[in-house]
């Protein structure tokens, strides 16, 4: 492996933060802002948090921008940054459907109670390329029992890993053990 890639993965946390503040067409490689927003997960810092959460807002211009944005979702949930839900909502609107998933897995990893959020996550459902299991799992993690509802219908999904999510998730959320023999067959 060349040096130069085994230095950028051995970050301190402020040449992190500058790799992920320089314009990419300043990078020799413009995959650093990548790296650097990876290595940000071991430095639990306001700002640490604070450069993921600027990352995040600038503007998706390219493949290598959309792909920043994501890893700086999913490392804001690595670091439990409660500051970051704000932003992690808004993710959930996002064009990009794996920007949409890292937001879903960050709020589950940072918990809310908030019923506008938990209520987003549930409308996530109804489309089709989301993945279902994930949310699922997300909101039975946050135990969210008003999705119970939403996921009856999931539990005779196409996809086993969607439908014994469901299963289990409605058994978390309200106790009913009706369809728990469903997951033996699963």
């Amino acid at each position: 492996m060349p040096q130069r890639l085994l230095s950028v993965f051995d970050l301190t946390e402020d040449q992190a933060i500058d790799l992920l503040k320089t314009p990419p067409e300043q990078l020799e490689d413009p995959a650093d802002r990548y790296i650097a927003a990876s290595q940000l997960a071991k430095y639990e810092s306001d700002r640490s948090i604070q450069a993921l959460i600027t990352a995040i807002d600038l503007p998706v211009t390219d493949l290598n921008s959309r792909i920043v944005r994501r890893k700086s979702v999913e490392t804001l949930g690595y670091l439990n940054a409660t500051i970051s839900i704000p932003i992690l909502q808004r993710c959930l609107q996002d064009e990009d459907l794996y920007t949409v998933q890292n937001a879903v897995w960050s709020i589950g990893e940072i918990g809310t109670q908030d019923a506008s959020i938990l209520d987003a996550i549930v409308q996530l459902l109804d489309q089709p390329t989301q993945n279902h299991r994930l949310i699922i799992q997300t909101l039975a993690k946050l135990g969210y029992r008003p999705a119970a509802t939403t996921l009856h219908s999931f539990t005779q999904a196409e996809d086993p890993t969607v439908a014994s999510a469901a299963i289990a998730a409605i058994y978390q959320l309200t106790g009913d053990t009706s369809r728990l023999h469903q997951l033996v067959d699963l």
